[in-house]
């Protein structure tokens, strides 16, 4: 997204085609639709900067409309000085509650901290004569003159104009409870208001004591768990909670169990009755992997009053044959308390990498428009010993994370080479930033182009599924590594290459 002149856009609002001629003079052709209130306050905002003695000049270099890529959080105006400061100018076509206001320029801060850089909120409300401006320093709100705007975007210092997206990573917002448990117990993170809405939605139903059986259904990068681990903490100032994870614990795990305030959080293995019942509220991260005698354990204690619950569940994140068939996000359906609600909007998953994974799963599929693949690498390794020699390198010197396959503990597997470092099993709900995974002769392509795993060595094991897992963990950059399968690795290599000719 490149800057505009205000002065100039605001002339094209006598123009019937004005989204078009945004989208040109931005360089930016998303979705963004002008409403014919936003248009009146847009207008009535610069004339009073140029009644105020703005030059046409000072309305150089503003971003309007900027969203951060990936997370969708967008700012009305912007303006951000190369050595300098950043300038956030919020538009309200009517009168808001200041508890309102100063959240938003809050929030805003928070999100354009990462920059470095000081940083001015307002906040411009239209009224029927002159407008009513706000500013926040961080600790609060006060109503402020245009002129202090004007002195602000007066300064003739060189504005960044192009390409602004590259200065917002989105993995610096989007924080992992379980990766990163400081940043989450600090609370350095925001939720999207879809979230925010489920969130209250939720802990107004379990204050209220309402005998319902909630659940949060979301695909890999909704954000379920980061909200999950909110609303524990959350229900952890009045009530005493639970969150089972169903898998093994990590580090990230231990650390928050010693930070959150009566919050504990168990592996599924340690879940019983007696163990269950000792809380108000039980949470289950991940719960499409429950046991059947753990979900039948905690519905009990749910249905006798004992406890309230929360299920969040991605139906197709199960890893073996047995949590397929016992589908246990379709048994909580069965239930006439039960209340879904879905996470359809992917914050957490990284664009380029979710579009080659959809690729490299059915090489008939193709984005709509322009992918840029550069975070994605493809390599090849003739046998494992130089796969060991890659995979080291990756770990050692570029700070990727390997994830190897879950093995049998049946029947040996080449898979087994790389036992040394975790597995599909010790990573569930967790993220990283660069993944390198591998991919051998256990997969192979049908004659349609659909990728296809062999049978596991332990035949509840699904290898596709396992590989999904790994794949879909990575956050910024992800690299596979084909091992002595060159067909495999000819097709994969077509869709990195496809996208950069």
């Amino acid at each position: 997204m490149n800057s505009i002149n205000l002065y100039i856009l605001c002339e094209g609002t006598k123009l019937e085609n004005l989204g078009a001629y945004q989208k040109v003079l931005t360089n930016s052709y998303g979705k963004k639709q002008f409403k014919n209130d936003e248009i009146e306050t847009m207008k009535r905002f610069v004339n009073e900067l140029l009644e105020g003695g703005a030059e046409i000049a000072d309305l150089d270099g503003f971003l309007y409309g900027f969203s951060i890529p990936q997370i969708s959080k967008e700012f009305d105006l912007l303006k951000i000085y190369e050595n300098g400061s950043i300038i956030n100018i919020e538009l309200k076509s009517q009168e808001v509650g200041l508890e309102k206001i100063e959240y938003q320029l809050k929030k805003n801060r928070y999100y354009l901290s990462h920059l470095n850089k000081k940083i001015y909120s307002f906040t411009y409300v239209k009224t029927e004569t002159y407008g009513q401006l706000y500013s926040y320093d961080g600790i609060r709100l006060k109503r402020c003159n245009i002129q202090e705007v004007i002195e602000l975007i007066g300064f003739e210092e060189k504005c960044i104009e192009r390409d602004i997206e590259k200065l917002f990573k989105a993995k610096d917002y989007l924080i992992s409870p379980i990766n990163t448990p400081e940043l989450f117990e600090k609370e350095n993170y925001y939720l999207t208001r879809h979230q925010e809405e489920i969130k209250n939605k939720i802990i107004k139903g379990i204050n209220n004591r309402k005998q319902i059986l909630w659940g949060i259904q979301g695909s890999a990068g909704t954000g379920k768990t980061l909200l999950l681990y909110d609303i524990a903490k959350t229900l952890g100032n009045s009530l005493k909670v639970c969150v089972i994870h169903s898998g093994i614990l990590s580090q990230g795990h231990i650390t928050l169990n010693s930070k959150l305030h009566n919050v504990d959080i168990i592996p599924a293995k340690d879940c019983n009755e007696d163990a269950i019942t000792k809380y108000d509220c039980v949470l289950i991260d991940e719960s499409q992997r429950l046991y059947q005698g753990d979900f039948n354990c905690i519905v009990k204690a749910f249905q006798e009053g004992k406890i309230q619950c929360i299920f969040a569940y991605d139906y197709y994140q199960v890893l073996s044959k047995a949590e397929s068939n016992r589908n246990i996000p379709e048994q909580l359906k069965q239930f006439s308390c039960f209340d879904e609600n879905k996470l359809s909007e992917k914050i957490r998953t990284n664009k380029e990498v979710a579009s080659f994974i959809k690729n490299v799963i059915d090489l008939s599929h193709r984005p709509k428009g322009y992918m840029n693949y550069s975070n994605i690498e493809v390599l090849y390794a003739d046998d494992y010993d130089v796969a060991k020699n890659i995979v080291e390198h990756y770990v050692l010197n570029k700070g990727y994370q390997f994830i190897s396959y879950t093995p049998s503990r049946v029947k040996s597997n080449e898979i087994d080479k790389f036992d040394n470092y975790i597995n599909t099993h010790h990573i569930i709900g967790q993220e990283f930033d660069n993944v390198i995974f591998s991919m051998d002769s256990n997969f192979r392509y049908t004659e349609d182009g659909h990728l296809q795993g062999k049978r596991h060595p332990n035949p509840d094991y699904i290898f596709y599924k396992l590989w999904f897992q790994g794949v879909s963990r990575a956050r910024e950059k992800l690299c596979i590594l084909v091992i002595g399968n060159e067909p495999l690795f000819n097709n994969i290599l077509k869709v990195k290459m496809q996208f950069e000719e």
